[in-house]
Protein backbone atom coordinates (compact mmCIF):
# COMPACT_ATOMS: atom_id res chain seq x y z
CA UNK A 1 0.00 0.00 0.00
CA UNK A 2 1.12 3.42 -0.99
CA UNK A 3 2.23 4.77 2.68
CA UNK A 4 0.35 8.34 2.21
CA UNK A 5 -2.42 6.26 1.55
CA UNK A 6 -2.64 4.11 4.75
CA UNK A 7 -5.45 6.19 6.80
CA UNK A 8 -9.29 5.57 6.56
CA UNK A 9 -12.11 7.54 7.06
CA UNK A 10 -14.07 5.36 9.34
CA UNK A 11 -13.32 2.13 11.33
CA UNK A 12 -15.72 0.10 14.00
CA UNK A 13 -14.61 -2.50 16.34
CA UNK A 14 -16.45 -5.75 16.90
CA UNK A 15 -15.42 -9.36 18.36
CA UNK A 16 -15.94 -12.36 16.65
CA UNK A 17 -19.07 -14.42 18.11
CA UNK A 18 -19.83 -17.97 18.66
CA UNK A 19 -22.42 -17.82 16.08
CA UNK A 20 -20.04 -16.11 13.70
CA UNK A 21 -17.57 -18.84 13.51
CA UNK A 22 -16.87 -22.22 11.52
CA UNK A 23 -16.69 -25.30 12.64
CA UNK A 24 -13.00 -24.63 12.99
CA UNK A 25 -13.39 -21.89 14.73
CA UNK A 26 -12.38 -19.26 12.58
CA UNK A 27 -15.04 -16.65 11.36
CA UNK A 28 -16.89 -17.99 8.65
CA UNK A 29 -16.48 -15.62 5.14
CA UNK A 30 -19.98 -14.88 5.07
CA UNK A 31 -19.73 -13.06 8.73
CA UNK A 32 -16.96 -11.55 7.31
CA UNK A 33 -18.80 -10.13 4.80
CA UNK A 34 -21.59 -8.81 7.02
CA UNK A 35 -19.00 -6.76 8.59
CA UNK A 36 -17.54 -5.41 5.75
CA UNK A 37 -20.71 -4.37 4.26
CA UNK A 38 -22.09 -3.12 7.88
CA UNK A 39 -18.87 -0.98 8.27
CA UNK A 40 -19.85 0.65 4.66
CA UNK A 41 -23.10 1.44 5.23
CA UNK A 42 -22.60 2.79 8.93
CA UNK A 43 -19.44 5.21 7.29
CA UNK A 44 -22.01 6.18 4.51
CA UNK A 45 -24.58 7.00 7.03
CA UNK A 46 -22.17 9.00 8.98
CA UNK A 47 -21.92 11.02 6.12
CA UNK A 48 -24.86 11.43 4.62
CA UNK A 49 -24.67 9.79 1.43
CA UNK A 50 -26.31 6.59 3.20
CA UNK A 51 -29.98 6.86 4.24
CA UNK A 52 -30.69 9.95 2.98
CA UNK A 53 -29.67 9.03 -0.86
CA UNK A 54 -31.69 6.09 -0.23
CA UNK A 55 -34.64 8.13 0.82
CA UNK A 56 -33.94 10.16 -2.47
CA UNK A 57 -34.80 7.19 -4.56
CA UNK A 58 -31.11 6.24 -4.85
CA UNK A 59 -29.63 2.63 -4.09
CA UNK A 60 -25.89 1.39 -3.38
CA UNK A 61 -25.18 -1.67 -5.61
CA UNK A 62 -22.29 -3.37 -5.23
CA UNK A 63 -21.12 -4.78 -8.44
CA UNK A 64 -17.42 -6.58 -7.71
CA UNK A 65 -15.81 -7.52 -4.20
CA UNK A 66 -12.19 -8.76 -3.89
CA UNK A 67 -11.31 -9.69 -0.29
CA UNK A 68 -7.69 -11.08 0.36
CA UNK A 69 -7.58 -13.14 4.07
CA UNK A 70 -4.28 -13.01 5.83
CA UNK A 71 -5.60 -14.83 8.57
CA UNK A 72 -8.92 -15.43 9.55
CA UNK A 73 -9.83 -13.73 13.17
CA UNK A 74 -10.83 -16.32 15.45
CA UNK A 75 -13.56 -16.99 18.33
CA UNK A 76 -13.32 -14.39 20.98
CA UNK A 77 -11.14 -12.19 19.02
CA UNK A 78 -11.19 -8.34 19.27
CA UNK A 79 -11.05 -6.84 15.13
CA UNK A 80 -11.08 -3.39 13.94
CA UNK A 81 -12.62 -2.89 10.71
CA UNK A 82 -11.51 -0.12 8.75
CA UNK A 83 -12.98 1.51 5.55
CA UNK A 84 -12.39 4.91 3.42
CA UNK A 85 -13.38 5.71 0.26
CA UNK A 86 -11.14 6.14 -2.73
CA UNK A 87 -12.37 7.92 -5.43
CA UNK A 88 -14.13 6.93 -8.63
CA UNK A 89 -13.63 4.92 -11.69
CA UNK A 90 -15.95 6.04 -14.39
CA UNK A 91 -19.81 5.01 -12.83
CA UNK A 92 -17.78 2.70 -10.16
CA UNK A 93 -17.53 4.33 -6.70
CA UNK A 94 -14.35 2.42 -5.14
CA UNK A 95 -13.76 1.48 -1.27
CA UNK A 96 -11.34 -0.11 0.71
CA UNK A 97 -11.36 -2.05 3.89
CA UNK A 98 -8.66 -3.44 6.12
CA UNK A 99 -9.02 -5.51 9.26
CA UNK A 100 -6.42 -5.71 12.42
CA UNK A 101 -6.82 -7.58 15.35
CA UNK A 102 -6.12 -5.66 18.19
CA UNK A 103 -2.24 -5.10 17.89
CA UNK A 104 -2.88 -3.59 14.83
CA UNK A 105 -1.53 -6.73 12.98
CA UNK A 106 -3.61 -6.57 9.52
CA UNK A 107 -5.59 -9.61 8.79
CA UNK A 108 -7.57 -8.99 6.01
CA UNK A 109 -7.20 -6.44 2.88
CA UNK A 110 -10.18 -6.11 0.77
CA UNK A 111 -11.73 -3.44 -2.16
CA UNK A 112 -14.68 -2.94 -3.84
CA UNK A 113 -16.80 -1.23 -6.75
CA UNK A 114 -20.26 -0.19 -6.33
CA UNK A 115 -22.66 1.50 -8.42
CA UNK A 116 -25.36 4.11 -7.06
CA UNK A 117 -28.75 3.64 -9.45
CA UNK A 118 -32.13 5.28 -9.39
CA UNK A 119 -34.13 2.99 -7.58
CA UNK A 120 -36.93 2.86 -10.51
CA UNK A 121 -35.19 3.73 -13.63
CA UNK A 122 -32.35 1.13 -12.76
CA UNK A 123 -29.65 4.25 -14.45
CA UNK A 124 -26.85 4.71 -12.96
CA UNK A 125 -25.60 7.89 -11.28
CA UNK A 126 -22.12 9.98 -11.66
CA UNK A 127 -20.80 9.27 -7.72
CA UNK A 128 -19.05 12.42 -7.92
CA UNK A 129 -22.06 14.36 -8.01
CA UNK A 130 -23.82 12.90 -5.19
CA UNK A 131 -20.72 12.13 -2.55
CA UNK A 132 -18.42 13.97 -0.12
CA UNK A 133 -15.24 15.64 -1.17
CA UNK A 134 -13.42 13.23 1.34
CA UNK A 135 -14.15 9.97 -0.75
CA UNK A 136 -12.37 11.59 -3.29
CA UNK A 137 -8.75 12.55 -1.48
CA UNK A 138 -6.88 9.47 -3.30
CA UNK A 139 -7.04 9.59 -7.05
CA UNK A 140 -3.61 8.16 -8.17
CA UNK A 141 -4.43 5.06 -9.00
CA UNK A 142 -3.07 3.53 -5.50
CA UNK A 143 -6.06 1.62 -5.27
CA UNK A 144 -6.89 -0.53 -8.70
CA UNK A 145 -10.44 -1.29 -9.19
CA UNK A 146 -11.35 -4.77 -8.72
CA UNK A 147 -10.88 -6.79 -11.92
CA UNK A 148 -13.58 -8.71 -13.87
CA UNK A 149 -13.41 -12.40 -13.43
CA UNK A 150 -12.10 -13.69 -16.86
CA UNK A 151 -14.95 -16.29 -18.76
CA UNK A 152 -14.18 -19.83 -19.26
CA UNK A 153 -16.18 -21.80 -21.76
CA UNK A 154 -17.13 -25.72 -20.30
CA UNK A 155 -17.99 -24.80 -16.76
CA UNK A 156 -19.48 -27.88 -14.98
CA UNK A 157 -22.35 -27.88 -13.04
CA UNK A 158 -21.88 -28.23 -9.05
CA UNK A 159 -24.86 -27.28 -7.54
CA UNK A 160 -28.15 -25.90 -7.60
CA UNK A 161 -29.83 -23.47 -4.90
CA UNK A 162 -33.09 -22.22 -4.57
CA UNK A 163 -33.56 -18.79 -3.15
CA UNK A 164 -35.12 -18.58 0.28
CA UNK A 165 -36.45 -15.94 2.63
CA UNK A 166 -33.17 -15.77 4.37
CA UNK A 167 -31.01 -15.04 1.50
CA UNK A 168 -33.31 -11.56 1.26
CA UNK A 169 -32.32 -8.36 1.62
CA UNK A 170 -34.69 -5.21 2.53
CA UNK A 171 -35.44 -4.91 -1.04
CA UNK A 172 -36.58 -8.40 -1.52
CA UNK A 173 -33.44 -9.08 -3.28
CA UNK A 174 -30.85 -11.42 -2.45
CA UNK A 175 -28.44 -10.18 0.05
CA UNK A 176 -24.73 -9.67 -1.39
CA UNK A 177 -23.37 -11.42 1.15
CA UNK A 178 -26.12 -14.75 0.57
CA UNK A 179 -23.61 -14.88 -2.92
CA UNK A 180 -20.41 -15.30 -0.71
CA UNK A 181 -22.32 -17.78 1.59
CA UNK A 182 -23.09 -19.95 -1.51
CA UNK A 183 -19.62 -19.92 -2.69
CA UNK A 184 -18.61 -20.56 1.07
CA UNK A 185 -20.66 -23.66 1.29
CA UNK A 186 -19.46 -24.90 -2.13
CA UNK A 187 -15.80 -24.29 -0.69
CA UNK A 188 -16.59 -26.48 2.16
CA UNK A 189 -18.31 -28.94 0.57
CA UNK A 190 -15.17 -29.72 -2.29
CA UNK A 191 -12.14 -29.09 0.72
CA UNK A 192 -11.26 -25.96 -0.91
CA UNK A 193 -9.58 -23.68 1.42
CA UNK A 194 -10.13 -19.66 0.36
CA UNK A 195 -7.24 -17.31 0.48
CA UNK A 196 -9.06 -14.84 -1.67
CA UNK A 197 -12.53 -14.27 -3.25
CA UNK A 198 -13.43 -12.35 -6.05
CA UNK A 199 -16.87 -11.83 -7.12
CA UNK A 200 -18.64 -10.12 -9.46
CA UNK A 201 -22.56 -9.21 -8.56
CA UNK A 202 -24.69 -8.99 -12.38
CA UNK A 203 -28.20 -9.41 -12.05
CA UNK A 204 -30.91 -9.31 -9.00
CA UNK A 205 -32.08 -12.63 -7.88
CA UNK A 206 -35.52 -12.90 -6.57
CA UNK A 207 -36.97 -15.17 -3.94
CA UNK A 208 -37.67 -18.64 -5.26
CA UNK A 209 -35.27 -18.43 -8.38
CA UNK A 210 -33.12 -21.48 -8.68
CA UNK A 211 -28.99 -20.85 -8.85
CA UNK A 212 -27.01 -23.68 -10.74
CA UNK A 213 -23.77 -23.27 -9.57
CA UNK A 214 -20.35 -24.27 -12.10
CA UNK A 215 -17.10 -24.68 -12.05
CA UNK A 216 -13.87 -25.65 -12.97
CA UNK A 217 -10.85 -25.78 -10.67
CA UNK A 218 -7.14 -25.92 -11.63
CA UNK A 219 -4.28 -26.05 -9.01
CA UNK A 220 -4.63 -23.05 -7.57
CA UNK A 221 -7.46 -21.54 -8.73
CA UNK A 222 -11.37 -21.97 -8.96
CA UNK A 223 -13.51 -20.33 -11.56
CA UNK A 224 -17.51 -20.46 -10.08
CA UNK A 225 -20.31 -19.04 -12.49
CA UNK A 226 -23.73 -18.95 -11.25
CA UNK A 227 -26.86 -19.02 -13.34
CA UNK A 228 -30.66 -18.42 -12.95
CA UNK A 229 -32.70 -19.59 -16.31
CA UNK A 230 -29.49 -19.77 -18.08
CA UNK A 231 -28.47 -16.26 -17.23
CA UNK A 232 -25.23 -15.19 -15.33
CA UNK A 233 -26.17 -13.63 -12.30
CA UNK A 234 -22.31 -13.82 -10.22
CA UNK A 235 -19.37 -14.96 -11.37
CA UNK A 236 -16.25 -15.47 -8.73
CA UNK A 237 -12.61 -16.26 -8.42
CA UNK A 238 -11.43 -18.44 -5.40
CA UNK A 239 -8.32 -18.49 -4.70
CA UNK A 240 -6.79 -21.23 -2.78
Amino acid sequence: MNPDKASFQYQKEFEVMSFQISPEGKLRWAALGDLLQEVAWKHADSREFGQQLFDKGLVWILSRFDIKVIEMPSWGDKILVKTAGRGVDKLFALREFQVEDYTGKILVNATSAWLLLDRDTKRPRKPEKMLPSELFKYLDNSMDTPVKVPRKENLQPAMELEVKPSDLDMNNHVNNVSFIRWIEDFCILNHIKISELLINYQAEVMMGEKIILSASQEKETVLLSGKQGGKEVFASRINK
